[in-house]
C-alpha cells in the first residue's frame, strides 16, 4: 500500500472514530496493517498508526462490553496484540480487563510482561500489585505466620492421628500447610486436599511435589461440596474461618462433610467455637459508618445521623481491635459475655445453628455513665480438640482481626444498664439483632465517602482555602464528594458546579436541605465530559489528589494538565502543591503482612511458593506498631502530571541498624491547599486517606552493602540509605536504590 493510499485507509478510520462506529473502525485499521510494509523498530514508537489502533480497540472493547460480549472484548484485544505484541498500553489494558472478569492470574501476567518491558511503566507496576493482592489476599501471609496457630493445628492433628484418626481430608488446604503436617506423622494411611482456588492448589501442588510428597496425597481443585470422591476419612481438618467465625462457610461445608465425606465415628479439626461479644466506643470506626463532622453538619443544615453507610447494620466488617486499641480510639464500654457455641462434631448442632433455630441470647452490662456505643465486637476461641486451643481476643496477637457490628448512630448509655441482643449464624451468615438503631430516615452512603465527610481537618482546609473567592461562574469540584462547591453554590459565591455523579443520591440530599438548585448542577459520569467543556471557561478546580487507600489519585494527575486548558487565566486550582513524605521502619507486623517469614515454612519450601505472590506496597494502613530507623522526611515533591519523574535522596538512620530490620518506608503526604497557608498531612488519626508502605524486599540486603561484599548480610550494619523515588502515569514507587554502612 502506498502512503497515499494509506492516508485515504486513514482518513476513513477516523471518520468512522467521529461516528462511534468503531466495529467498522476497527476493520479499517486492520485492513490497513494487513497491506503495509511492517515498519522497523526503531520507527515502531513513532508510528502514529500504533496509537491510533489502540484507541480504536480500547473504544470498541468498550463497546462491545456495555452490549455484554464480553468474549468479543478479548478476541478483539488479542487480534490487536497479534500487531503489536509488545504494545505496553494494549498489555496492560488486556489486563486490566481479565482483572475485571475474574481472570487474575492472566492479568498478572499481562501486567508482568509490560514491566519486562519497562520497569518505569508504572500503571502496571500498581495493577500487578492489585492482581497479586486478588490472587493471594494479604491476610494468608499473616496467617501463615502465625506460630502459635501453626503450633496447635500441628499438634491437634498429630494426636489424632496417633489416636487412629489416620485418613484425613484437609478441605480449603491453601498452600498445604495443615496436609504437610498430616503427612509427616507416622501412621497415615491416606490424604487428601482440596481448595477452590486455582493458584492455591498450583501452590500446594508445587509444594508437595518440592517435599517429594505428590504421590502421597490426592489434591483436588474444588470446593468440598463438589467432590466426588466415593470415599470417606476418618479426620477431616479445615481452617475455613473469618474474623466472625463462620462467614467463610464453614456450617454449610461441615454439614455436607459430616454427611459425605466424613466416616461415622469420624472427627473434625476443630471441634468446636465459642463466641464473645462485647460492646464498643471509637470514633475511628464510627467515622466510615455516620457523619459526625459537626462543621460540615452545621454548614449544611443536617441532623448528624442523617447520613449512613451502605454496609451500614447489613454486616460486620474484619477490625484489629488490639491495633486500635493501641492509638487510644477503642474503649470496651459493656462487659464481655459467651455469646453463642457450635459443636462441629454434632451434625444436629450444626443444623440448627445453620437453619435459625437455635441463637444464642445475651444481655450486656454497661460499665459506666458517659460513654458511648457505637457498636459491638465478636471475637471466637477455637478448641481444635482436647488439649489444644486458639483464640482471637483482641488482647492475642493471631492472624484473625475481631468482627465489628456498627450502630447507625452514637448511643449514650449509662452505668448498668442492660442490652439485649440475639445472635445468630442462619444460612452460615453470623448476625446480631436488637432495638438499638435509630429508625429516623437515612440516605445511604460509600463508607469511603463518609470517612472523606468525616475528616474535619481536611473540610476545614479545604473551605479556608475557598473562602475568599468569589462571583465565579462555572466550578469544576473532583472531590470524593464537592462539599466546597456545593457551598460556594449556597453561599452565592458560584453559579454552576461541574461535579461527579458517584455521590448523585446525597448531592441532590443535601442540596435540597439547603434550598440549592439542581439546575446549577451538572452531574457528569467521567472525566471525559468536562474536556467537552469550551476552553477558559472554569473559574476554579478542585481536585483530589490522594485517594483513601492512600496513594495519589493517578487520574486526576494524568489529566491534569489537559483540565488546565479548561481554566480561566486568572482561575485557581486547589491544592496547589503535594509533597511525599516517609521514613524507615522496623515493624514485624507489617513484614508478616507481605511475606512469609516464618523458618518452618521455609522448610517446607513454601515461601519459594509465595514469594512471586508478594507485594511491594501495603495501602490502607491503620494503627499499627512499628518504630522509626529514621526521621520523617520529604522524599519528594509530587507534580500534577502523569509524566516521568525519578530523584534520589540520602536518608541518614537514627543509629547504625542490622540491614535486614529496615523493613519499610513508610509514606503520607502532605498537601498545600494554597501557597499561603500551612501544609495538611494525611498522617493524621482521623485522616481519610491512609498512610501506606513501600516494603522493602529481602533480597535488598542480602549479599551486598553497596559494591562491597557482605560476608553476613544478617549482621551487616547500615547508617545511610538512598532511596530511589519514581513517579510516571499517576503512580508513585519508592526503592531501595543503595545502602552505606
Amino acid at each position: 500500500m502506498s502512503s497515499d493510499e494509506e492516508i485515504g485507509e486513514l482518513k476513513v478510520v477516523y471518520d468512522f472514530i467521529a461516528q462511534a462506529k468503531f466495529k467498522k473502525a476497527f476493520a479499517s485499521a486492520t485492513k490497513v496493517l494487513d497491506q503495509r510494509s511492517p515498519p522497523s523498530p526503531d520507527a515502531e514508537e513513532e508510528d502514529p498508526l500504533r496509537e491510533l489502533f489502540l484507541f480504536v480497540v480500547t473504544k470498541y472493547a468498550d463497546q462491545l462490553e456495555q452490549e455484554g460480549k464480553i468474549e468479543q472484548v478479548f478476541e478483539i484485544i488479542e487480534q490487536g496484540l497479534e500487531y503489536f505484541p509488545e504494545h505496553p498500553e494494549l498489555l496492560n489494558e488486556t489486563g486490566v480487563r481479565l482483572q475485571r472478569y475474574g481472570r487474575s492470574l492472566e492479568a498478572s501476567i499481562c501486567f508482568e510482561r509490560v514491566l519486562l518491558q519497562d520497569s518505569r511503566y508504572l500503571k502496571a507496576y500498581q495493577n500487578l500489585q492489585n492482581t497479586k493482592c486478588e490472587l493471594v489476599e494479604r491476610w494468608h501471609f499473616r496467617m501463615l505466620n502465625d506460630v502459635v496457630r501453626n503450633a496447635a493445628f500441628r499438634a491437634a492433628i498429630v494426636r489424632q492421628i496417633a489416636e487412629g484418626y489416620n485418613e484425613v481430608l484437609d478441605i480449603g488446604t491453601g498452600t498445604g500447610l495443615l496436609s504437610m503436617y498430616a503427612l509427616q506423622c507416622e501412621g497415615i494411611r491416606k490424604a487428601a486436599a482440596c481448595d477452590g482456588s486455582e493458584i492455591m492448589v498450583q501452590i500446594a501442588r508445587d509444594v508437595f511435589g518440592a517435599n517429594g510428597l505428590s504421590d502421597r496425597i490426592c489434591l483436588f481443585q474444588s470446593f468440598s461440596q463438589d467432590l466426588k470422591i466415593g470415599e470417606r476419612f476418618s479426620l477431616i481438618v479445615t481452617e475455613t474461618l473469618d474474623s466472625g467465625a463462620f462467614g467463610e462457610g464453614i456450617l454449610e461445608t461441615l454439614i455436607h462433610a459430616k454427611k459425605h465425606l466424613l466416616l461415622p465415628e469420624g472427627k473434625i479439626i476443630p471441634a468446636k467455637v465459642t463466641l464473645h461479644a462485647s460492646g464498643y466506643q471509637s470514633r475511628a470506626l464510627t467515622a466510615s459508618n455516620i457523619l459526625i463532622n459537626e462543621a460540615f453538619i452545621e454548614d449544611f443544615s443536617l441532623p448528624s445521623n442523617c447520613l449512613l453507610s451502605k454496609e451500614g447494620t447489613k454486616c460486620y466488617d474484619a477490625e484489629d481491635v488490639g491495633r486500635i486499641q493501641a492509638n487510644d480510639d477503642f474503649e470496651f464500654v459493656t462487659d464481655t459475655v459467651v455469646s453463642m457455641e457450635v459443636d462441629f462434631n454434632d451434625l444436629d448442632s450444626l443444623v440448627r445453628y445453620h437453619d435459625g433455630t437455635e441463637v444464642g441470647e445475651v444481655e450486656l452490662t454497661c460499665l459506666d455513665d458517659g460513654l458511648l456505643l457505637d457498636g459491638f465486637v465478636v471475637w471466637f476461641d477455637l478448641q481444635l480438640d482436647d488439649n489444644q486451643a486458639i483464640s482471637t481476643d483482641p488482647t492475642t496477637s493471631t492472624c484473625w482481626n475481631q468482627a465489628i457490628f456498627r450502630l447507625n448512630q452514637r448511643l449514650p448509655v449509662a452505668k448498668d444498664q442492660r442490652l439485649k441482643l440475639t445472635m445468630s449464624c442462619k444460612d452460615g451468615a453470623l448476625s446480631i439483632a436488637h432495638n438499638l438503631n435509630s429508625v429516623d430516615n437515612q440516605i445511604s452512603v460509600d463508607e469511603h465517602v463518609l470517612e472523606f465527610l468525616n475528616d474535619s481537618d481536611y473540610y476545614s482546609s479545604l473551605i479556608d482555602a475557598t473562602e475568599g473567592l468569589d462571583d465565579m461562574e462555572k466550578v469544576l469540584d473532583l472531590s470524593l464528594f464537592p462539599y466546597a462547591g456545593l457551598k460556594l453554590l449556597k453561599e452565592g459565591k458560584a453559579r454552576m458546579l461541574f461535579c461527579l455523579d458517584q455521590t448523585e443520591d446525597l448531592i441532590e440530599f443535601i442540596a435540597n436541605q439547603n434550598d440549592i438548585p439542581m439546575g446549577c448542577i451538572m452531574l457528569v459520569s467521567s472525566l471525559q465530559e468536562i474536556f467537552l467543556l469550551n476552553d477558559y471557561t472554569l473559574d476554579l478546580i478542585i481536585l483530589q489528589p490522594v485517594d483513601v487507600f492512600g496513594q495519589i489519585n493517578s487520574e486526576h494527575f494524568c489529566l491534569y494538565q489537559s483540565l488546565l486548558a479548561k481554566l480561566k487565566p486568572i482561575g485557581t486550582v486547589i491544592p496547589s502543591s503535594l509533597e511525599l513524605h516517609g521514613s524507615v521502619i522496623e515493624s514485624d507486623w507489617i513484614v508478616k503482612c507481605s511475606r512469609v517469614e516464618n523458618p518452618e515454612l521455609e522448610q517446607f519450601k513454601i515461601d519459594k511458593y509465595l514469594a512471586s505472590l508478594e507485594t511491594e506496597n501495603h495501602l490502607d494502613l491503620g494503627p499499627f506498631s512499628y518504630r522509626n530507623l529514621s526521621n520523617t522526611v520529604k522524599l519528594a515533591e509530587v507534580p500534577f502530571d502523569g509524566k516521568l519523574h525519578e530523584a534520589t535522596l540520602e536518608l541518614a538512620l537514627c543509629e547504625p541498624t542490622v540491614a535486614t530490620r529496615a523493613h519499610a518506608i513508610l509514606y503520607h503526604y502532605q498537601i498545600g491547599f494554597t501557597p499561603e497557608r500551612p501544609m495538611l498531612g494525611t498522617d493524621r488519626g482521623l485522616s481519610f486517606a491512609k498512610r501506606s508502605a513501600f516494603i522493602i524486599p529481602k533480597s535488598t540486603f542480602h549479599g551486598t552493602s553497596g559494591d562491597e561484599h557482605v560476608a553476613d548480610a544478617e549482621e551487616a550494619q547500615i547508617e545511610q540509605l538512598y532511596i530511589t523515588v519514581l513517579q510516571n502515569h499517576g503512580v508513585i514507587k519508592c526503592d531501595i536504590a543503595s545502602i552505606r554502612e
